[in-house]
């Protein structure tokens, strides 16, 4: 219900959630050569008056579009309270439904309907990806109020873009086009931005406690030399442990140590039997080191033998490869000559097909 201000004398809005929208009214059809112009009002308690609402907290998405008579702003869909959002969304599609119905019962007095004009056609208020696009009023008859926070009046180009805003929509007129196109004019009388509210983070960086702890360089030192073989990146180590001994010109690492180095040089007195057990030891390991050279040649004359019956294998299986790829090839020849007898004797019947299109969002 619409209530007056005493104090500051100011009309309010007409909340959605007490609207009837049978209660709406249809003023007579004004008519230029273009377009037909049916003004709304809306009746309370037997009492005419402008039928305005407002909307709730919305996205105005970019700087208005200009142009000679009015400017445009896109309104999304979208705002801080869900709840709110959906209930104006559903307002407006009950309004649109309204409209339509009341058309309907209307087409003959609203619309022109003939044989060749039999279509009616309705342009949706909210638009693809849940747009509203409000025209912004300035003329000798009616100018829309632009403030910011509502409070600050502000002209057309200072509208900010990706802000908040609020409308106050007059539902003014019906317009209906030669064509039987028609939709719902909005006239915008007071729209009030807000610039969004920009998410700052307050960190502060701690004290670290490592910051004077120094750490060595340990890392392995880069070797340019590309002559040289991978194991000499160890030699780049702050440690090397090079005790080797060759078996069959390969390096291996042990762990073995040297004969020399069990004598102690500060002492001399190293008996006999210690001598000659260390002397036994070595020959037994020259001794297996003689049976893993025997081993290893038995293992490459088994490698060879293996090589030759694979190489043998193969030239069997490439001779027997191409004369299938030859058979294949003739059956492939036979095939072709079959399917060109075939294409000759094709027949094609086209039937008639009657298409038709229709836009059952627009199409009353």
């Amino acid at each position: 219900m619409s209530n007056v201000n005493e104090d500051l004398n100011l009309i309010e809005p007409i909340n959605i959630n007490n609207i009837n929208l049978n209660n709406i009214s249809y003023s007579k059809i004004k008519e230029n050569n273009n377009k037909k112009i049916i003004l709304i009002k809306y009746n309370e308690n037997n009492v005419l008056k402008n039928f305005v609402f407002q909307s709730p907290t919305l996205l105005n998405l970019y700087k208005p579009k200009i142009y000679n008579n009015y400017s445009e702003i896109e309104v999304l869909l979208e705002g801080k309270e869900n709840n709110k959002i959906l209930k104006f969304i559903n307002f407006l599609n009950e309004l649109e439904n309204k409209i339509k119905l009341d058309a309907t019962n209307n087409a003959n007095n609203w619309f022109i309907i003939n044989e060749n004009n039999s279509s009616i056609n309705f342009q949706k208020i909210i638009r693809e990806n849940d747009i509203l696009k409000i025209k912004i009023l300035k003329n000798n008859d009616f100018e829309t109020i632009l403030q910011l926070n509502n409070k600050k009046n502000i002209s057309c180009n200072l509208i900010p873009d990706d802000s908040w805003c609020k409308l106050i929509l007059e539902f003014y007129a019906i317009w209906i086009n030669n064509n039987n196109d028609f939709g719902i004019f909005f006239r915008p009388i007071l729209i009030s931005f807000k610039l969004k509210e920009k998410n700052i983070y307050n960190y502060n960086f701690i004290e670290d406690s490592d910051s004077d702890i120094e750490i060595p360089d340990t890392d392995i030192k880069n070797n340019n030399n590309n002559n040289n073989n991978n194991n000499n990146l160890f030699d780049n180590l702050f440690i090397n442990y090079n005790n080797k001994i060759k078996i069959n010109n390969k390096n291996i690492s042990t762990s073995q140590l040297d004969i020399n180095e069990i004598y102690d040089n500060n002492n001399d007195k190293t008996s006999e039997n210690e001598i000659e057990n260390v002397n036994e030891d070595k020959n037994n390991n020259e001794n297996k080191n003689n049976n893993i050279n025997e081993d290893e040649n038995e293992d490459e004359n088994e490698d060879e033998n293996e090589n030759k019956n694979e190489k043998e294998n193969e030239n069997n299986n490439s001779e027997s490869d191409s004369e299938n790829e030859n058979e294949n090839e003739n059956e492939n020849e036979n095939e072709n000559e079959n399917e060109n007898n075939n294409n000759n004797i094709i027949k094609i019947n086209f039937d008639k097909i009657s298409l038709t299109s229709s836009d059952s969002d627009s199409n009353i």
